[in-house]
């Protein structure tokens, strides 16, 4: 096959930390490659490197087999013909999905001064077929929810017609049938001819779709693996594993205590409803981690925004350690020791633009101020004790948050929060876009904050997760709680059924 891209000895570090350390490989045209490593293995560094948006140390890029020099994305998309749907959305909120598809072709469709909308609109939906949604293009595009927003990206992308196509971590959001429709998105461009790159923490969406696998492992190609999954499942999924993490482990899931300690109440909500929830009743005991699960888009989210103060409560009431509160704002939910965690955590929980301690301290500050000024000193010693309890691996504080991978700048979130002292943590998907390791990690730290008084409800989307994380799973669906099940090992087959109901 011809090749398509080869990059020689890319090398690339940042203040204190070598991300790439001399990375070789080719990819060949219609072919799909998955890409996989661990938070921090260079994968997201790599992907920019490509498109543009940073710069190499050292190395060469090869595209169509002549030297490529990339100097910023439009090149990327133009002149080497090469896309990526980054896992961070770059979509506007206030404009139409027609306007955010073509916002960097929107000169094409004027017409005397104006745009032409008519036209505008066909070639939208035309795009938006490509992918097989069917949305209203008029809408601006907050309208619309994360699986949606991923699919207009990757409409966006293939309105440009690459070559070369990078999916970054673009499956997070998606529903099964959703990826299963993207899958065949996918082959539809492998055969005619496409390069495409697949990057998922989902090593089963990856074993499914991908003809060659990239292992990169702190910043070094640990080697490509041809994909024989359907031949020999186990040996491909221990040998992936093996060469990402050095061990051939799958996740690793702590061992439920919850039920064990029965604990006090420390949390309960008793028929809350707005226009997401209908009469919500629940409780979470000290040493617990609670589940809600269910289709996505079944109020689990809303129930954990309410909670925190971030969307109305029109009914029913909320207790902490059996003393009624009143939430009307996120300021009410934080005094009450009800410490809300985002799934949207570049966007909602970091600045990405400031360092580790300031992310860190910023939620707790007033904790370590005397007369309005700052005990440096102290919050200095707390910061630091945070970052070595939750192993943050970063070179130094002074380290910009936008620097650090998925998985640490999830434990700076962490830290943020129980730097505080909260009563409850309510947490949306804590695990998501995370590798094999630091999700194991984060449910060994939820597991650790239970038992020492800190219970979780949380919103569970992976099943694996599901099954084998919580004490007890509460399956929601239509806004209302539909199911309990609090058994050691809980039935799958019972579990999605009722899912579906």
């Amino acid at each position: 096959m011809t090749e398509s891209v080869k990059v020689v000895s890319i090398r690339k570090h940042f203040p204190g930390v070598e991300v790439l350390k001399g990375i070789s490989f080719s990819l060949e045209k219609g072919k799909i490659y998955g890409l996989v490593g661990e938070n921090g293995a260079g994968k997201s560094t790599l992907v920019k490197i490509l498109m543009g948006i940073h710069q190499p140390d050292g190395g060469e890029i090869f595209i169509g087999g002549k030297t490529a020099r990339v100097k910023d994305p439009s090149q990327a998309r133009y002149t080497f013909r090469m896309d990526t749907v980054f896992q961070e959305r770059a979509l506007i909120p206030q404009l139409s999905v027609a306007e955010n598809i073509f916002l960097d072709k929107l000169d094409e469709f004027y017409e005397k001064g104006l745009i032409n909308q008519t036209k505008l609109q066909s070639h939208a939906k035309k795009a938006l077929r490509e992918v097989g949604l069917d949305i209203d293009i008029t809408l601006p595009a907050r309208e619309f929810s994360e699986g949606e927003k991923s699919l207009i990206e990757l409409s966006k992308a293939l309105s440009r017609d690459p070559e070369i196509l990078i999916l970054d971590e673009m499956t997070a959001p998606l529903e099964s049938s959703v990826v299963n429709n993207l899958f065949k998105i996918m082959r539809r461009l492998r055969e005619r001819g496409k390069t495409l790159v697949f990057i998922s923490h989902r090593l089963e969406e990856i074993f499914k779709i991908c003809d060659d696998i990239i292992v990169l492992k702190d910043g070094n190609l640990e080697g490509i693996i041809d994909n024989n999954w359907e031949e020999d499942p186990v040996s491909i999924r221990k040998k992936v594993i093996g060469m990402m993490t050095g061990t051939e482990k799958g996740l690793s899931f702590p061992e439920k205590t919850g039920l064990k300690l029965k604990g006090e109440v420390v949390f309960s909500l008793k028929d809350v409803k707005n226009r997401w929830l209908r009469d919500v009743s629940l409780e979470v005991r000290k040493g617990e981690i609670v589940a809600l699960a269910g289709l996505r888009g079944q109020g689990q989210s809303n129930l954990l925004r309410t909670i925190a103060g971030l969307l109305p409560q029109e009914d029913g009431e909320i207790y902490i350690s059996g003393k009624k509160i009143e939430i009307n704002s996120p300021k009410d939910a934080i005094s009450n020791g009800i410490f809300y965690i985002s799934d949207k955590r570049d966007e909602e929980e970091l600045w990405l633009s400031l360092n580790v301690w300031l992310n860190i301290s910023l939620a707790s500050i007033d904790n370590r101020t005397r007369l309005g000024f700052i005990k440096r000193n102290e919050d200095k010693r707390a910061v630091e004790k945070m970052v070595l309890r939750l192993r943050i691996e970063t070179p130094s504080l002074a380290q910009l948050v936008k620097n650090l991978s998925g998985g640490n700048r999830q434990k700076v979130v962490l830290g943020k929060y129980l730097l505080a002292r909260p009563k409850i943590l309510i947490v949306d998907q804590p695990a998501m876009g995370l590798d094999v390791a630091t999700k194991g990690e984060i449910y060994h730290l939820l597991r650790r904050l239970s038992t020492e008084g800190i219970p979780t409800l949380a919103v569970l989307t992976d099943l694996e997760e599901v099954v084998n994380l919580p004490d007890r799973l509460l399956v929601m669906r239509e806004g209302q709680i539909v199911k309990e099940f609090s058994e050691e090992k809980m039935d799958e087959e019972e579990l999605l059924d009722s899912y579906y109901g």
